[in-house]
C-alpha cells in the first residue's frame, strides 16, 4: 500500500498539567476512541504506553475490555513496547531493559503479543547507541520526529537503517508530525500528494489530536473517507505502523545511517538539573538495590513498583524538565520515595548477609560492603561516635593495619570520621575495626581542620596555587593533567526552556572569582578547599589527592541565585588535540564532535590528547560541550518554567525559575594511556557504588 493511514492520538500524561489529569485524558481518549472504531468499521488505532493501559485496566476496566477486543481483530495496535514514550538521551541502558521487559510482558499477558515497533514521535532527539539497546531487547522498528530534516539533514531519507555496532532498527521519520489539528482538504491533499509520497512506493501518515489527548475526531475521519474514495485498490488505506514497516521493509536501497539524531531542545539536556539528578538517583538504587538482593540469592522482583515509577518520570515532558513546576515537584517527590524504598530494600538485603558472620573482635565491626561484580580500590570512610582512642589502629577481619586519616567530620558534633584507600572484592563485604590495644602514629583531632594554604601534595601528584593539576611531580618532566585551573563560567541565556532553535551554549558573560582557600594534608589524603563568588552565587570545591590512587576527585556544591543563566565547569585537559571526543551512551560509547554543540551526558567522558588521554568520571552533570581543547560541564540551567517560543515574557510579571538554591556533584580526573570503554563504565559504576557501611557487635 502506498499510504497508510494510521490514526493516533499522541497523549503527554504529564506537561503543561499533573499525571492525575493525565489519567483523565488518557480514559476520556481511549473511550473517545473506541467509540471511533465502532462507527467507522474500517478505522484503525496506534496506542502507545503500556502505563496507560494499566490505568484503563485500573480505573475502568470495561473500557479496557473494549480495547482488548479491538487489539484482537487487528484494529487496535498496542504501539511502542515501553512503559511510556520516554526521553531516550539521558536514561542508562538498564532502564530501557525494564521498559521493555516489564512492557512486553504485560503486553503478552493481556494482549496475546509483542510490540516490534519502538514510538517515540515526540522525544526530543535520540542517542547513536540506541539501535544496539532496541534491537537486543526485540525491537525491529523505530518511528521519530525529530530532528526534523531541517534539524539534521545528514539524515539520508525519511525511512534508514539506523545502526550502531552492527545492530540496527528500520527508523521512520515523521515528515508531517504525530498529529494533524485543523486538517483541510487543500492541507491533507497538500502532504499526501508531495513529491516524496508520489515517488516512494510506501508511506506512513499519522493524523489525530493529541497532547491533550482527544484521538482522530469524525471531522478527520469523514475527510479521510472522502479522500479513500475512489482510489486505486491498495493505494491508500487505514492501516498499523506494523504494517507499513513490514511492507516498507522491502523498499529497494534503503540508505543506512549511524550517528545521533540530536538538535532538537539541546537546552533539555540540563535544565531542571535538580529532577533530572532524582531520576538518575533512583536508577541507580534500583540497580544497586539489585545486586544487595542478588547477594542473598533473591531476585529484584520486589524492586519492579520502583521501576515503574523511575519509568514513568523518564517521560518526555518530566526529564527533559519542560513540564509545569507542580508536575515537577510530584515527579521529584515520587523519585525521593523510590530512592527511600532501594535504600531499605539494600540494607535488609545486606544486613542479612552482615548478620551471619558473627564478628570475631569485641570493639564490633564495620562493614563495607561492594555489590558490583568487580573488585574495587577506591577512598572510603567510617563516620561515628568514637568509643576508642583516637590513635586506635584500623585492622581488617585478618589484623591487617589499614592506615586511616582522620578527616572533617559531616556534621559538628560528636562524630569522627577516618578516610582510607582499600581493596573491596566483586559483590562482599570487608570487615574493618578499632583496636585499641594498638596505637599508631596519628595527627591530633585538631589536625582534621583546614588551614589556610593554596597548593597540596601527595606522593607524586600536586595542585598549585594556579590550579593546574599535575599526575606526577612537575620537577621530573611530568606534564600536567589538567593546565591552567578549572574555571566556573556564567553564560547568559536568553532561549526558552526547550533551548529551541539552539545548538550551543557559548555567550560567557563572565566568571566566578576566586574568594580562598584553604588544605588540610595527611598520610592517605590531601585537600584543597576553595571558596568561589559570582554576584549573589556561591561555589565551594574541594579537590582531594590519594596517595595510592590516580588522578583527583572532585566535590563542588554551588548556591545558585541567578536568572536565567548557565553555570558551565570548565577542564582544559593537558596536550589534548582531537576533535573529538568519546562519550558514554545508553548501549555503548558515542563519539562526538568537539565543536561547541550542546551534548547530553552520561557517566564518562574521554578526550583523546597525544599520548594517551584525560578521563572525566562524573556523577551529577547531564550536559557537556568542548572546543579547542577544552570540556565544559554544563551544571546549572536556569529557565523560566515550561516558556516556549513564541510566547514572550513580560518583564513586569512574577516568574517561576528552575534550579535556584544548592546543587552537587562530584568527578574524578585521571589520565589513562589508552581508551578502554568497558574499563571507563567500571571506573563510572566504582565512583558511583555507595559502599553502604553495616555495624556489627558481637552481642550475646
Amino acid at each position: 500500500m502506498r499510504i497508510h493511514l494510521v490514526s493516533n492520538s499522541h497523549i503527554d500524561p504529564v506537561w503543561l498539567w499533573d499525571k492525575y489529569e493525565g489519567i483523565d485524558e488518557v480514559l476520556n481518549t481511549f473511550r473517545a476512541a473506541c467509540d471511533r472504531l465502532d462507527e467507522y468499521p474500517d478505522l484503525t488505532f496506534a496506542g502507545s504506553s503500556i502505563q496507560f493501559y494499566v490505568w484503563a485496566q485500573q480505573y475502568d476496566a470495561r473500557l479496557f475490555e473494549r480495547i482488548a477486543r479491538r487489539v484482537q481483530e487487528g484494529r487496535w495496535e498496542v504501539v511502542g513496547g515501553w512503559w511510556v514514550e520516554a526521553d531516550t538521551n539521558l536514561p542508562g541502558e538498564a532502564s530501557f531493559v525494564k521498559h521493555a521487559e516489564i512492557s512486553q510482558e504485560f503486553s503478552r499477558k493481556y494482549f496475546g503479543r509483542e510490540s516490534t515497533v519502538a514510538y517515540v514521535p515526540d522525544s526530543f532527539g535520540h542517542p547513536a547507541s540506541l539501535p544496539k539497546v532496541l534491537s537486543r531487547t526485540g525491537f525491529k522498528y523505530l518511528v521519530f520526529c525529530r530532528p526534523n530534516a531541517t534539524e539534521k539533514p545528514e539524515v539520508p531519507a525519511n525511512l534508514f537503517h539506523w545502526e550502531y555496532e552492527g545492530r540496527r532498527v528500520l527508523a521512520y521519520r515523521l515528515k508531517y508530525h504525530y498529529g494533524q489539528w485543523g486538517l483541510t482538504r487543500e492541507s491533507l491533499l497538500g502532504m499526501l500528494n508531495d513529491e516524496e509520497y508520489r515517488a516512494n512506493p510506501v508511506n506512513a501518515f499519522l493524523f489525530g489530536v493529541g497532547d491533550h489527548g482527544g484521538g482522530p475526531t469524525i471531522a478527520e475521519i469523514e475527510l479521510f473517507n472522502d479522500y479513500l474514495k475512489g482510489r486505486p485498490r491498495g493505494d491508500a488505506g487505514y492501516s498499523t505502523c506494523q504494517r507499513f514497516f513490514d511492507e516498507a521493509a522491502s523498499s529497494p536501497n534503503i540508505p543506512v545511517y549511524r550517528g545521533d539524531l540530536h538538535m532538537h531542545a539541546v537546552g533539555c539536556y540540563s535544565v531542571l538539573r535538580s529532577l533530572k539528578h532524582a531520576m538518575r538517583s533512583g536508577e541507580e538504587g534500583l540497580q544497586h538495590a539489585a545486586r544487595a538482593l542478588e547477594m542473598k540469592g533473591e531476585s529484584d522482583a520486589p524492586l519492579r513498583a520502583g521501576w515503574k515509577t523511575v519509568l514513568f518520570n523518564q517521560f518526555h515532558d518530566v526529564l527533559p524538565g519542560s513540564c509545569a513546576p507542580e508536575a515537577a515537584d510530584q515527579a521529584e517527590a515520587e523519585m525521593r520515595g523510590v530512592r527511600s524504598m532501594c535504600r531499605d530494600a539494600s540494607y535488609t538485603a545486606l544486613k542479612s548477609i552482615s548478620m551471619a558472620h558473627r564478628p570475631a573482635v569485641e570493639e564490633g565491626e564495620f562493614r563495607i560492603f561492594n555489590t558490583l561484580p568487580f573488585d574495587v580500590t577506591v577512598p572510603l570512610h567510617i563516620e561515628a561516635i568514637s568509643h576508642w582512642d583516637h590513635k586506635a589502629a584500623l585492622r581488617d577481619a585478618e589484623g591487617n593495619e589499614i592506615p586511616a586519616q582522620e578527616v572533617l567530620a559531616s556534621v559538628r558534633c560528636g562524630n569522627a570520621r577516618w578516610e582510607f584507600v582499600d581493596m573491596l572484592r566483586a559483590r562482599a563485604f570487608k570487615s574493618y575495626h578499632f583496636d585499641n590495644t594498638k596505637l599508631v602514629e596519628r595527627a591530633e583531632p585538631e589536625a582534621m581542620h583546614f588551614h589556610r594554604a593554596d597548593k597540596i601534595e601527595i606522593g607524586d601528584k600536586r595542585i598549585g596555587p594556579d590550579g593546574v593539576i599535575f599526575a606526577g611531580e612537575p620537577k621530573k618532566g611530568a606534564r600536567p593533567l589538567v593546565e591552567e585551573g578549572v574555571r566556573f563560567l556564567v553564560l547568559e541565556d536568553r532561549s526558552d526552556t526547550w533551548g529551541h532553535g539552539v545548538k550551543t551554549y557559548d555567550s560567557v558573560e563572565g566568571a566566578f572569582a576566586h574568594v580562598s582557600s584553604a588544605v588540610h594534608e595527611g598520610p592517605v589524603t590531601a585537600k584543597l578547599y576553595q571558596q568561589w563568588a559570582y554576584g549573589r552565587s556561591r561555589l565551594e570545591i574541594v579537590y582531594s589527592l590519594y596517595k595510592n590512587l590516580p588522578g583527583v576527585y572532585v566535590e563542588l556544591a554551588v548556591n545558585w541565585t541567578e536568572n536565567r543563566k548557565i553555570l558551565k565547569i570548565e577542564v582544559h585537559p593537558a596536550g589534548e588535540t582531537s576533535s573529538t571526543m568519546v562519550m558514554q551512551g545508553a548501549g555503548g560509547p558515542i563519539e562526538r564532535p568537539c565543536d561547541r554543540s550542546e551534548l547530553p551526558m552520561h557517566h564518562w567522558v574521554w578526550m583523546p590528547a597525544s599520548k594517551g588521554g584525560l578521563a572525566v568520571v562524573q556523577d551529577g552533570a547531564f550536559a557537556c560541550d568542548s572546543a579547542n581543547g577544552r570540556l565544559r560541564l554544563t551544571f546549572v540551567r536556569s529557565s523560566v518554567y515550561s516558556f516556549h517560543d513564541p510566547v514572550k515574557l513580560d518583564p513586569a510579571d512574577p516568574q517561576r525559575l528552575t534550579d535556584q538554591g544548592e546543587h552537587r556533584m562530584r568527578f574524578h580526573l585521571l589520565e589513562r594511556d589508552r581508551f578502554d570503554s568497558g574499563e571507563l563504565d567500571r571506573l563510572s559504576a566504582a565512583f558511583i557504588e555507595p559502599y553502604s557501611v553495616i555495624r556489627e557487635s558481637p552481642g550475646a
